[in-house]
């Protein structure tokens, strides 16, 4: 009981982490987006503008989804790997995966997205 208690809770906060990056791209709010990002994409990134141009150009339907909805998660090697099906604005799916590390202070940070188109599936 007591292990399954901790995995929710760290299925709660990661996917809280994952909404709220897309809330921050929704609302504008690229520092917090950018504050989602782990140390090491901080670091090849260096500003928030910069991070937000690298979603655009290349998740847009994660910068700007029309609908998403959280699938599969597994932890293996210290990193937890969360599947999101995202419906962009055209009503095209994407299966998009997050990876993502806790940090010494106990926050989960993204340390990258694969995103490909989902196979035969429209809204």
């Amino acid at each position: 009981m007591q292990a399954q208690t901790s995995k929710t809770v760290d299925e709660f906060a990661i996917q809280s982490v994952i909404e709220d990056q897309i809330s921050a791209f929704k609302s504008k709010d690229y520092d917090r987006a950018f504050s989602h990002a782990a140390p090491d994409i901080r670091q090849i990134f260096k500003t928030s503008d910069l991070f937000v141009g690298m979603v655009k150009n290349g998740y847009e339907p994660l910068y700007n989804p029309d609908s998403y909805a959280f699938s599969r998660s597994l932890e293996q090697g210290g990193s937890v790997y969360q599947e999101v099906i995202v419906t962009d604005k055209n009503g095209k799916q994407w299966q998009a995966v997050y990876t993502l590390e806790q940090q010494e202070n106990g926050s989960w940070k993204i340390t990258g997205v694969k995103m490909e188109p989902t196979l035969g599936a429209a809204t």
